[in-house]
């Protein structure tokens, strides 16, 4: 779970930038969007607004780069890091991109805190927090090649180590550890796996080729879709994998399924087992016990007079895929505590059905964080659907991206924050010059 990301001297955030997922205790309404088990309430989704070129990708862009640095430990390597600098403070800069991240894995409350030069990794620092209660345990404290650490007691160990990092320079402690166990610690290996397994990072351009198969292989995920669709009300009844032996379709002699088998043939002898059209994934081929399976999305409607019939996935609207591909993502943090950060969510989903996926979400009972950009101004609404802080807005001002909460701003629970946001109340829109000079 994520509690403070903050960054620094990275594309558009010059000055030191700080997100949380703190709630206001103060707050009262929608207070089952609050993690309150844990020893630090945290909130279970945010949403970030703000002007096209304000930095919200860049804060996306800043959590999928730091989680690479913890994972890959080759990924500085070709990373070009002078170009990731902050560029708009003058002919050359020379400070080194900064990120810092508190986070909460395995029941344990982590900081970890990077700095990045144009040759190596100037420090890194991991702790188990004290959360303010107590002193942070330090885990190791590395300063260019030199490694501080209770966890390595042995002399000639220690040598090794700072003879490693002089011929890794650019590589993060936490992803060498992974690969060459220099610090025989489950804290420090629990919280690289952090970065691993529990943060996802979901761009504009998010289609999932692998869609089909994990509906069909994951009968609980089916369910979960089937149960979203049928809540928000698009007139689908139900989706099902339709799967048939490849053999049966190439002898198929259908006149409804004539087109589908040219299109079958000529993928295969291209040597392409999935086929996507219009950011939409058509059909899988998969070998399941030594035989070829052809598997689509049938997609059942209610038409006149309640008749019902599937429809294949090519036949759907941009808005209905763009729901299917984002379930899979939903449903993971239903169940596991991970954290979802998902670039303008409401591209192609008409308004009515964001709010009613949101609501939909915000009602679950559920153990990971969705945190997400978008321009869609009816959910800031304080009475029905978010809480004024899980709102952000991002900033841009002479270049430089600020961040800030909407829990910032002294709110009465009658305001109209839509209205608010859209006169300009809160910055974080666009300022338009007079078009019809």
């Amino acid at each position: 779970m994520l509690l403070r990301l903050k960054i620094r001297n990275f594309l558009s955030f010059h000055d030191e930038t700080v997100f949380d997922m703190f709630p206001n205790q103060k707050r009262e309404n929608f207070t089952h969007h609050i993690y309150a088990e844990s020893e630090i309430p945290l909130l279970k989704l945010a949403a970030i607004y703000g002007a096209n070129g304000s930095g919200k990708s860049n804060f996306l862009e800043a959590v999928k780069i730091l989680r690479e640095i913890v994972v890959n430990k080759d990924f500085l390597k070709t990373f070009p890091i002078q170009l990731k600098k902050f560029r708009l403070g003058g002919p050359t800069n020379t400070d080194p991109i900064c990120f810092s991240v508190e986070f909460l894995s395995s029941g344990k409350y982590y900081k970890y805190s990077v700095e990045i030069n144009n040759t190596e990794i100037d420090k890194e620092e991991l702790h188990l927090s004290g959360l303010g209660k107590k002193n942070d345990e330090l885990l190791f404290r590395r300063e260019r090649t030199r490694v501080v650490t209770p966890l390595i007691t042995d002399n000639s160990m220690q040598e090794f180590v700072t003879k490693f990092l002089k011929t890794n320079r650019l590589s993060s402690l936490m992803a060498l550890n992974k690969e060459f166990p220099l610090i025989d610690s489950k804290s420090v290996m629990s919280a690289q796996a952090w970065f691993e397994n529990n943060i996802r990072v979901l761009t504009l351009q998010r289609t999932n080729p692998a869609l089909i198969s994990i509906l069909s292989n994951n009968n609980e995920l089916l369910k979960f879709t089937n149960e979203i669709f049928k809540k928000i009300g698009l007139g689908i009844s139900n989706i099902d994998v339709d799967e048939q032996k490849l053999s049966a379709v190439l002898t198929d002699e259908n006149e409804q399924t004539k087109q589908f088998k040219e299109e079958l043939i000529k993928r295969l002898e291209s040597g392409i087992y999935t086929k996507l059209m219009n950011d939409k994934v058509i059909f899988n081929i998969e070998t399941i016990n030594g035989e070829q399976i052809v598997k689509r999305l049938l997609i059942k409607h209610i038409g006149e007079s309640g008749f019902e019939n599937n429809l294949e996935i090519e036949t759907q609207s941009d808005g209905t895929v763009r729901m299917l591909n984002l379930i899979p993502a939903l449903y993971e943090i239903k169940n596991r505590e991970c954290v979802y950060f998902i670039d303008e969510i409401e591209s192609s989903i008409h308004p009515t059905l964001m709010i009613s996926l949101i609501k939909y979400f915000s009602n679950l009972d559920t153990k990971g964080q969705l945190i997400f950009s978008t321009h869609e101004t009816e959910l800031l609404n304080q009475k029905e659907i978010m809480r004024p802080d899980e709102v952000w807005f991002s900033e841009k001002i002479d270049g430089n991206t600020k961040m800030y909460s909407l829990n910032d701003f002294k709110l009465h629970n009658t305001l109209n924050i839509k209205n608010g946001y859209l006169e300009g109340r809160y910055g974080a829109i666009p300022f338009i010059g007079n078009l019809d000079e």
